[in-house]
């Protein structure tokens, strides 16, 4: 199987997509009992519709503007070094999709520990001292937001 493809279009797809459940989820995400013209969700909503229309625009000229390249999707190239960094992309992009889950379940603390932890892990991080350092500055970032600036974390 062929695929003509180049980095704008797959951009331009990811952005839309992201800013589309983005704009539906900001009603729900902002609420809001103002009944002016410019409420909490305007300047989100604002954002959110200009990626939009940046994405579009990107979308339509890798699609009509951009060389394309091709690939030919049989077992050597799914067996290439190119998948399994992308494979790789992908699961840093399901971790960090995780912590977004965990950390409304268990808390700020206990899920970023768990974030700074598995990212060190990812990476190959040998040494003790790394994750020494990630925990520390996590207890540092709690305790600045809830006991100095007294913000409650989840």
């Amino acid at each position: 199987m062929k695929i003509k493809y180049n980095n704008e279009i797959i951009a331009g797809t990811v952005f839309m997509i992201i800013s589309a459940a983005a704009w539906f989820l900001i009603p729900s995400q902002i609420p809001t009992l103002e009944k002016t013209a410019i409420t909490a969700k305007t300047v989100p909503a604002i954002a959110v519709g200009g990626l939009f229309l940046f994405s579009l625009a990107l979308f339509f000229q890798g699609l009509f503007g951009m060389p394309k390249k091709e690939v030919r999707i049989n077992t050597e190239f799914l067996k290439s070094e190119k998948v399994k960094k992308e494979l790789r992309s992908f699961l840093f992009i399901a971790l960090l999709l995780i912590y977004a889950f965990l950390i409304g379940k268990i808390g700020f603390l206990i899920s970023t520990l768990l974030l700074t932890i598995a990212i060190l892990i990812f990476y190959g991080a040998r040494k003790w001292y790394y994750y020494g350092i990630a925990a520390v500055t996590v207890f540092i970032v709690d305790f600045v937001f809830s006991v100095m600036l007294h913000v409650s974390l989840p």
